[in-house]
């Protein structure tokens, strides 16, 4: 309860690693604030999960990392994309603004291996990019092993579809700053949030979770 005040404030001082609102203007508010944050936008009907081992699926461009490939690309066209990625194979893209949350995930993770529990850990988290294994692949994983973060499964789509996808490994949400690519993913029925940061933003006209606001503190 903040009395009708933004909650926004607050957030750093509980060391909140992520905000999900239906409030788009608040998410904006809180990622300017350097805290992970997303629209959530609610599947007319949800897909099965499971309820053992929570899976958490991420974009790459403008989510995990900068959006400085995608200006690339947007500017440019793709082959001087493909070109850049190459040219800056070794050198590590700039965080995105879920990083931080990728990286509270996998402290979450360290636990339950550092108790041998690295094949049935209740927490799995998977990379769902445009990019293409081939060609610009390459610098997106080298940038995680830089950073000294895992992800348990980075799946290259060069270019398709998401929806398909995430349909088949079905995790709780998934985070793309693309509402084309969140769209797809809530009409097959996966809970999709919106990340609204970098040069590729539009707002449709989507269902999002009614009068909602998560935040989740320091794990």
């Amino acid at each position: 309860m903040t009395g009708g005040n933004s909650p926004i404030g607050y957030l750093k001082a509980f060391h909140t690693n992520l905000y999900l609102s239906a409030d788009s203007a608040k998410v904006r508010e809180a990622l300017q604030e350097g805290i992970a944050a997303a629209t959530m936008f609610a599947p007319d009907k949800m897909t099965e999960v499971s309820e053992s081992q929570l899976r958490v699926a991420f974009d790459g461009d403008a989510v995990l990392f900068s959006d400085e490939s995608e200006r690339i690309f947007k500017a440019h066209g793709l082959d001087k994309f493909f070109e850049h990625e190459k040219a800056h194979e070794n050198k590590p893209l700039d965080h995105g603004p879920l990083k931080g949350f990728l990286e509270a995930l996998g402290k979450l993770q360290k636990k339950f291996y550092a108790k041998g529990q690295r094949m049935d850990c209740p927490v799995r988290t998977y990379l769902v990019t445009a990019r293409s294994a081939a060609s610009s692949g390459t610098r997106a994983l080298k940038t995680l092993r830089l950073w000294g973060l895992e992800i348990d499964e980075a799946l290259f789509l060069a270019g398709a579809p998401k929806g398909p996808m995430l349909e088949k490994i079905r995790p709780h949400i998934f985070f793309d700053d693309q509402m084309f690519h969140v769209e797809g993913a809530a009409e097959l029925g996966t809970v999709a949030c919106h990340v609204p940061y970098g040069i590729a933003q539009r707002v449709g006209p989507m269902k999002q979770v009614k009068d909602t606001e998560i935040s989740t503190a320091a794990m």
